[in-house]
C-alpha cells in the first residue's frame, strides 16, 4: 500500500475512533475530570498570583534591605538619614501608594522620624516589639490607620542591626491598602470576588470590602482561615449568606507569614465553562471527521511533494554541493524543516569560513607572541649597553640608575606572571624607591617593615609600587619639605595587611570624601594608582578585599589594604 493510501486510512480510522470514544466519555469522565482540572488550574493561578504579590512584597523588603545597608543607618546618623529618606520617599512613593511619606527610621525606644514635621511612636505596637525582640528579618503589621494622612495601611518593620548583630533601631515602610487593592482587583478568577487577608481574618484589601461583607461575615472569614491552615493552597466549598453555592480558592503569599489570597466563584460559573468545553469538543470532533474524509488525499499529496524535494536537496549536499537550498514556501512543518535545513547550510558555510579565519588568526597570534618575546630581551640588552657606556665614562650615578631601572623592568614584566610573592613585590618597591632616592636625595626617605611569615604569600604584582608612587607625587612633593614613606606588611587573623603611609601634604576632608566616593563607584581620577590597585583587587578577590584611605591636611595620608589570607598562601592550589 502506498504512503498516500496509508495516510488516508490511518487518519480516517483514528479520527473516527476518537469521535466515538469521546461521545462515550463525555458524560461519564470528561465532565468530572474537567471540573477537577479547572479547580487545579485555578489553584495554580492563585498560587501564581500569590507569588506575584509575594514578589511585589519582596521588592519592598529589598528596598528596606538597601536602606538598612545605608552607612547612616548603621551608625544611626540622622544627618545622613534624613536627606536619604527624603529622596527615597520622592522616588518610591508611587510604589507604596502613599501621596505623602513612606519611610520612618527610629531607635529602640520606638520613636521614629518620618519628616521634620512628623514623628511616630510605635513602642507599644505588637509588630515593633516582635521585630526588635526576635531574630526575624522583618515583621508585617496588621492593617492600621496612617498618622500622616489617616489612610488605611500596613507596615513592614525592618530591624536595624549593628556590625555585631545587635538591634539598634528600626525602619518602617508603610504600604497603602488602596495600592494593594488595585493589585488584587486586577486578578480575574472567573469574574469572582478576590481579596487578601491574614489567618486571623483581617482584610488587607479595601475596595470591595462592602461587597464581601454581604456574602461572608467576620466569623466566616475566620472559619475559612482556620480551614486553610492545613495546606499552602487549595479549594474549599462554601455556602454564602445569600444561599449561593460557591467555590473558594486560596493560596498562601510568599514572604508574608500569615497572608492568604482568596477568590470566591459561583459553582455555576465553573460548571458552565465545563459544559461549554464539552459542546465545543463534540462539534469539533464531528467537523473533523467530515473534513478528514474530504481532505486527507490533498493533505497527503501536499506533504509528500515537499518531502521528495527536501530529500533531493539532502542528496546533493551529501555530494558536496553546499548551495543546494530548499525552495519551498509555507508555514507547515515541512516548510519549517526546509528552512531549518537552509539555515543549517548557511551555518555550515559560516563555520567553515570561521574556521579558516581562526586558523589564520592563530598563526598571526603565534607570530606576535614570538615577536613579543624579542622585545623585553632587546630592552634589557639595550639597558645593559647604556650601563656599560656610563661606566666607561665614569658616570656612576647614571650606571646605578640604569641598573635599578633594568631590575625594575625585569620584576615588572616577571616573564608574564601576574602573581608574585610578597618578597618579589618588596624587591620591586625597593628598586623603585632607590631610583627615587637618587632623583630626590634627602627629600625622600623610607622605611620598610615586613613580617617574615608573609614574605612567601602570593599577591597580584604591582600592588605596592603604585601606592608608593601616589605617596610621592600626591603627598611628599606638594608638601614642599622632606618627607618619609613607611611601608608595613603583616598577617592579622584571616587577612594579609599592607600599609603605605606618608607624612606629606595630606588631603582636605572634601578631597578625601571625593577619593573614597570615586573608589566605591570605580570612577577613575588623577589618583590613578589608587584606582588601578582598587580595580585589580576587586576583579581578583571581589568583596573579600578592602582598600581604605585615611588622610589629614598637613599630616599625611595612609592607604591600607586587606587581602584574604587564605587566597594568598603559597600552597593554595587556586593561585595561578
Amino acid at each position: 500500500m502506498s504512503l498516500h493510501k496509508k495516510m488516508m486510512v490511518v487518519f480516517t480510522l483514528a479520527i473516527t475512533f476518537t469521535f466515538f470514544s469521546l461521545i462515550l466519555l463525555l458524560q461519564f469522565y470528561i465532565r468530572p475530570l474537567n471540573t477537577r482540572r479547572i479547580e487545579n488550574n485555578t489553584v495554580q493561578l492563585m498560587q501564581a498570583r500569590a507569588s506575584e504579590l509575594g514578589s511585589w512584597l519582596n521588592q519592598r523588603i529589598s528596598e528596606l534591605r538597601i536602606i538598612h545597608q545605608f552607612p547612616g543607618c548603621q551608625t544611626m546618623d540622622f544627618e545622613q538619614i534624613k536627606p536619604y529618606l527624603a529622596q527615597l520617599n520622592e522616588v518610591l512613593k508611587e510604589q507604596y501608594g502613599n501621596p505623602e511619606e513612606t519611610f520612618a527610621v527610629g531607635g529602640l525606644d520606638g520613636r521614629g522620624w518620618v519628616n521634620d514635621n512628623l514623628t511616630i511612636d510605635v513602642s507599644a505596637r505588637p509588630y515593633f516589639r516582635e521585630a526588635v525582640t526576635t531574630n526575624k528579618e522583618y515583621v508585617i503589621s496588621q492593617p492600621v490607620v496612617s498618622k500622616s494622612d489617616r489612610n488605611a495601611i500596613f507596615l513592614i518593620c525592618y530591624p536595624i542591626r549593628g556590625e555585631s548583630g545587635e538591634t539598634i533601631g528600626f525602619i518602617n515602610g508603610s504600604v497603602n491598602l488602596a495600592r494593594f487593592s488595585e493589585i488584587t482587583d486586577s486578578i480575574d478568577v472567573y469574574g469572582g470576588l478576590v481579596w487578601l487577608m491574614n489567618r486571623e481574618g483581617s482584610l488587607y484589601t479595601v475596595s470591595r470590602e462592602s461587597e464581601l461583607s454581604q456574602e461572608l461575615s467576620a466569623q466566616d472569614l475566620q472559619s475559612i482561615a482556620r480551614r486553610a491552615d492545613s495546606q499552602e493552597a487549595g479549594c474549599l466549598y462554601q455556602t454564602v449568606q445569600s444561599g449561593r453555592q460557591t467555590a473558594l480558592f486560596y493560596s498562601s503569599v510568599p514572604y508574608a507569614d500569615d497572608w492568604i489570597l482568596c477568590a470566591m466563584v459561583e459553582n455555576s460559573r465553573i460548571h458552565a465553562a465545563t459544559t461549554q468545553m464539552i459542546h465545543i469538543l463534540a462539534l469539533a470532533c464531528l467537523a473533523l471527521l467530515l473534513a478528514a474524509v474530504l481532505f486527507t488525499s490533498l493533505l497527503s499529496a501536499s506533504v509528500l511533494r515537499p518531502i521528495g524535494q527536501l530529500q533531493k536537496n539532502m542528496a546533493q549536499v551529501a555530494e558536496g554541493n553546499l548551495d543546494s537550498f530548499y525552495k519551498g514556501f509555507g508555514n507547515d512543518e515541512i516548510s519549517v524543516l526546509g528552512r531549518s535545513f537552509n539555515q543549517m547550510l548557511i551555518e555550515l558555510k559560516r563555520l567553515i569560513d570561521q574556521l579558516m579565519k581562526e586558523q589564520q588568526q592563530k598563526r598571526q597570534a603565534e607570530l606576535r607572541a614570538l615577536q613579543s618575546q624579542i622585545n623585553p630581551h632587546f630592552l634589557y640588552n639595550t639597558l645593559d649597553t647604556i650601563q656599560w657606556k656610563a661606566l666607561e665614562y665614569q658616570a656612576m650615578d647614571i650606571a646605578e640608575m640604569i641598573q635599578l631601572l633594568s631590575q625594575l623592568f625585569r620584576l615588572s614584566l616577571n616573564n608574564g606572571k601576574e602573581i608574585v610573592t610578597v618578597a618579589e613585590e618588596l624587591a620591586h618597591v625597593r628598586n623603585y624607591l632607590a631610583i627615587q632616592k637618587i632623583r630626590y636625595g634627602d627629600a625622600v626617605s623610607y622605611a620598610l617593615e615586613a613580617e617574615p611569615s608573609v614574605t612567601r604569600c602570593r599577591i597580584p604584582k604591582l600592588i605596592l609600587q603604585p601606592l608608593v608612587e601616589n605617596a610621592i607625587y600626591h603627598g611628599i612633593k606638594p608638601a614642599g619639605r622632606p618627607g618619609k614613606i613607611e611601608i608595613r606588611l603583616w598577617a592579622e587573623e584571616t587577612s594579609l595587611c599592607l600599609q603605605v603611609a606618608d607624612n606629606g601634604a595630606g588631603m582636605t576632608p572634601q578631597a578625601l570624601k571625593e577619593v573614597r566616593r570615586n573608589l566605591a563607584l570605580s570612577l577613575e581620577t588623577d589618583h590613578y594608582g589608587l584606582y588601578n590597585v582598587n580595580e585589580r583587587l576587586r576583579l581578583r578577590y571581589g568583596n573579600a578585599c578592602r582598600l581604605h584611605v585615611k588622610s589629614e591636611t598637613g599630616k599625611g595620608t595612609c592607604v591600607s589594604l586587606q587581602l584574604p589570607l587564605a587566597e594568598t598562601l603559597a600552597d593554595n592550589p587556586l593561585i595561578s
